[in-house]
């Protein structure tokens, strides 16, 4: 017949691997490259060593002092039930966490290309030009906008046109500099804001995404091979005095870039005539 101190430990087992469990949803909700995820791996290893533990005293008491292995097994039981308690509380919690960061990530992510959306590009732009203004470093724009996409679309449909979009922003985004953002910023428009990047140095890297873009060619499911082109419009803060006129400069240059043949790079003049800043 099992002692009063033997229930408690089986209960307090239970708890435990109760608690087990809610620490493996937990880790579930987490990327695999968290390092919160691996703290959380780290606590279920402890709650199995306890679980080995409170078995182990199971069988292994052999002096039975009652009262003071039922105090022990007693402070053994509340321990198993406050760890349990714990992990269900971090697993609300966290949850709660990842459903907020997802409907926070979902209002600013353009969902077909994975590239922020244009709702967040006014608010990186505040951000940005308060840095370098501050600083006093650089700011450019590059503009991208795809060839006769609509021909694209016409001739493909419109499946193809997205696998389309979701390649070239690969390419995009395989171009830029690490602290470069990228935003889709219309229907086959691209925006890149580069930090500390002057004219000079943002043609180049405009030129680089329009060469990377040409000569990369998009194999369709139909076996069909599709190469695109896209033109390019770049400006800088230094140029313009605000966000508003260097994104309308970038986009002159754009024009200038498709009235000249397209699949090619323009940077706005650097006469521009400067705007108030806003």
């Amino acid at each position: 017949m099992m002692y009063v101190d033997d229930v408690m430990l089986v209960i307090g087992v239970g708890l435990l691997a109760a608690a087990l469990l809610t620490v493996r949803s937990i880790i579930r909700l987490l990327s695999a490259s968290s390092t919160l995820r691996r703290q959380w791996i780290g606590l279920s290893a402890l709650i199995v060593f306890f679980i080995v533990g409170y078995v182990g005293l199971v069988f292994l008491w052999e002096e039975r002092a009652l009262v003071a292995n039922e105090l022990v097994a007693l402070i053994l039981m509340v321990a198993g039930a406050f760890t349990l308690v714990v992990t269900r509380l971090s697993f609300v919690t966290t949850n709660d966490v990842v459903r907020i960061a997802k409907l926070e990530r979902d209002a600013i992510e353009d969902p077909l290309t994975g590239t922020y959306n244009r709702r967040y590009l006014d608010s990186k732009l505040i951000e940005e030009v308060s840095r370098a203004t501050r600083l006093n470093l650089p700011l450019s724009a590059v503009l991208i906008d795809l060839d006769h996409f609509k021909h694209v679309n016409d001739t493909y449909g419109h499946d193809v046109g997205d696998l389309v979009l979701r390649h070239v922003c690969s390419l995009i985004i395989a171009s830029v500099r690490p602290n470069d953002t990228v935003f889709r910023y219309g229907g086959e428009e691209f925006v890149v804001i580069a930090p500390n990047c002057d004219i000079d140095a943002a043609a180049t890297l405009g030129e680089r995404m329009r060469l990377r873009i040409a000569e990369s060619v998009l194999s369709l499911p139909g076996g069909q091979d599709l190469a695109v082109t896209a033109s390019l419009g770049i400006s800088s803060l230094s140029l313009t005095g605000s966000s508003e006129a260097m994104l309308r400069a970038a986009d002159q240059a754009l024009y200038t870039a498709k009235r000249g043949g397209r699949n090619r790079t323009c940077a706005a003049p650097a006469d521009i005539s400067e705007t108030p800043a806003a």
